[in-house]
């Protein structure tokens, strides 16, 4: 383009100079904002403009320059979140810089679209005769491409895959080649094509290599007699899953066991770590996805099927390998010991939370549900077994509640789809009952064990999962908008924001209690995996201040997650003196945990996403009237929060005439 240039970049030398002087600093560039105004920030310091960006790209690893201090200023954002859930609020100057060279390049393939004046021009332009089109990535923080291709006029109205090949300091856009079409904007495959490009999820098939690790025998394989020998055998004890509607990839099953005068409660876990070894194809296909991918018309398995809906799966009627949490209570469901090890378990019943929830409360199972596997007697002993396991999370979760815990809202967007277009037909809103946070209650009960266990055995290398407390002033939107209720909001602890919202729900209507609630989920940092050997108590420790617990690690699902299965190893090897070979050392740790936490955003960015693309398919086709509540007024209209969907939406104020209304902010 004409009239730009950037500055030249420096060489290796002259940038490893200033990084040992301290007027260079080295990180990733997160960009905040493209456009009128631009902005991003590399490790707390602002990067103001896109000339300072100096072509440099969101993510890439980048060389700054301090700017002298005259110069620093506020960022125009005043609290600026980061997708990673980092924040920094900048009402103070904060340090500013710019860019003098890029060390690595982090995005090369980039999903995108035709920017619209181009898509014009190409439609009119008969001959097809230009060489090249500006396209538009999805993702609003990367810059425009320069797409240099004869095919431009393919592109209009689609989605497809370009990478990025130079910048160089005379050009206004970074140039690039087509890679592939993916499909059409605004249709399901090339939408969903679209989404698993973007956010880098595999969805190929596992390679035969992998595949040929799996148990020989296949789907009729039984649990070996000598591997019985080698568990806690607690198949006598009466087990049961709870899951929803559907549920094929059975993580977890829970059980009670009444003696003389104690009542043992155990939490039974599938042994994943039994089918996949360390270093084998599989495990390593395993950890590379990171996480099972739950969208809206397909689930893309982090294991092979024959593991997660059957060897590993924890399905009723059959014996099956776990790795049991059992706590031993006195008959006040006081905790007098708990025991983590392998055990052999036989599941009596599969059950959806709405049949558990019906059998605790002595109804009649919901319409159309199975129940041959449950006479009188047996529903009345299932029935005694889920009391005793009310009664005992009520109990954990209130002492939780004691310490903090803040009770957070997350919406889940589920629909029903028509089997043969896949396009959406209605939205439903998850159908919240009692036993879902029974059920949550005794996975974080077992979550924490696991955590106090593999710390204990392991101080410095125990992968851990850490919730920092809410950065300083990351509460900022959520006090204004308590305060134009005439609630003082106080998120000083954890204790305080639940005495708050309690405030906020007492006096409001639910819509509002929602909006609270989500924008308190909002303002929370992001729980990360950590290495426990990477994180000193200066940094606040590696506590999970939403569940006011000190130790808490993911290890009740690792049939869709690879973080647990990695628990999983560390706890055998911490319980059972044989297992106990050197696991992976601290460095290892450190960047799986990294990589585990960037698939798990991905993964959450990507199912989020395609809720989103579903229901605004069903709004196309048929527009819904919800109620909705004003949470922010801006020059041009106001921001509005719907709680049926969780989501916030603009609406813009038009006069008559169809302009737009400029002086909002002052009639108001």
């Amino acid at each position: 383009g004409a009239g730009t240039s950037y500055d030249a970049h420096r060489s290796e030398g002259e940038i490893a100079e200033g990084a040992a002087a301290g007027t260079i600093v080295l990180g990733a560039l997160r960009v905040q904002r493209l456009g009128a105004v631009c902005e991003g920030f590399v490790d707390g310091v602002l990067i103001p403009s896109k000339h300072a960006m100096n072509r440099a790209i969101h993510g890439d690893s980048v060389a700054v320059e301090i700017c002298p201090e005259d110069e620093w200023r506020a960022a125009t954002a005043t609290s600026v979140t980061l997708e990673d859930g980092d924040q920094t609020t900048t009402t103070s100057k904060v340090r500013t810089g710019r860019v003098v060279g890029i060390t690595h390049r982090a995005t090369l393939d980039v999903v995108a679209c035709l920017d619209v004046v181009d898509e014009e021009d190409l439609k009119s332009d008969a001959r097809g005769e230009r060489n090249g089109a500006l396209c538009v990535p999805m993702d609003s923080k990367i810059v425009k491409v320069k797409l240099l291709t004869r095919r431009a006029r393919d592109l209009v109205g689609q989605r497809f895959i370009v990478r990025i090949d130079r910048w160089l300091a005379n050009q206004r856009y970074p140039s690039g080649h087509l890679v592939k079409i993916l499909g059409g904007v605004g249709e399901v495959d090339g939408e969903m094509a679209a989404l698993l490009a973007r956010y880098d999820i595999p969805a190929e098939p596992f390679g035969a290599r992998a595949l040929a690790e799996l148990p020989r025998e296949g789907a009729d394989w039984m649990v070996p007699k000598e591997e019985i020998e080698k568990r806690r055998d607690l198949r006598h004890h009466r087990a049961c899953s709870i899951d929803p509607p559907g549920c094929t990839d059975v993580d977890d099953a829970l059980s009670v066991h009444v003696s003389a005068d104690r009542v043992e409660i155990g939490v039974h876990i599938a042994d994943v770590s039994y089918f996949v070894r360390p270093g084998t194809l599989l495990d390593h296909e395993a950890q590379m996805r990171g996480t099972t991918v739950y969208l809206v018309d397909r689930r893309l398995d982090m294991l092979p099927s024959l593991l997660s809906e059957n060897l590993a799966s924890l399905l009723e009627r059959r014996d099956r390998l776990a790795v049991s949490c059992v706590w031993t209570l006195d008959r006040n469901l006081d905790v007098v010991d708990v025991w983590l090890g392998r055990t052999v378990i036989h599941s009596r019943h599969q059950m959806t939370y709405y049949q558990a929830q019906a059998i605790h409360d002595g109804q009649p199972l919901p319409h159309g549900d199975s129940s041959d596997t449950f006479d009188a007697v047996e529903r009345e002993l299932v029935r005694g077994d889920l009391q005793t396991l009310v009664a005992f999370a009520n109990k954990t979760n209130a002492i939780r509640l004691a310490h903090g815990a803040v009770e957070l809202e997350s919406a889940e967007l589920r629909f029903e789809t028509d089997a043969q277009t896949k396009t959406p037909t209605e939205v439903l809103q998850k159908d919240e009952v009692p036993m879902m946070r029974v059920v949550a209650e005794l996975m974080i009960l077992a979550n924490s064990a696991a955590a106090r266990t593999t710390h204990r055995a392991f101080p410095s290398r125990a992968l851990l999962r850490r919730h920092a407390p809410p950065r300083e002033g990351g509460f900022e939107e959520l006090t204004k908008l308590a305060a134009a209720k005439g609630i003082e909001l106080d998120g000083s602890s954890g204790e305080a924001l639940n005495a708050s919202l309690a405030r906020v729900a007492a006096t409001s209507e639910p819509e509002v209690t929602t909006l609270f609630r989500g924008l308190a989920t909002r303002a929370m940092s992001e729980a990360q995996y950590i290495s426990s050997g990477s994180i000193s108590g200066a940094d606040g420790g590696f506590g999970h201040y939403g569940l006011a617990l000190t130790y808490y690690t993911h290890f009740t699902s690792p049939i869709r997650r690879y973080a647990d299965v990695v628990v999983h190893r560390q706890l055998i090897a911490a319980v059972d003196v044989a297992e106990a070979e050197k696991r992976a050392t601290e460095r290892d740790l450190d960047s799986l945990a990294q990589h585990l936490n960037e698939r798990n955003r991905a993964s959450k960015h990507a199912q989020s996403r395609c809720g989103e693309i579903y229901l605004l398919w069903l709004l196309r086709e048929k527009p819904m009237i919800e109620p909705a509540v004003v949470h922010e007024i801006r020059d041009d209209g106001v921001m509005v929060f719907l709680p049926a969907f969780h989501m916030k939406a603009p609406i813009r104020l038009v006069d008559d005439a169809g302009n737009a209304i400029e002086e909002l902010k002052e009639s108001t």
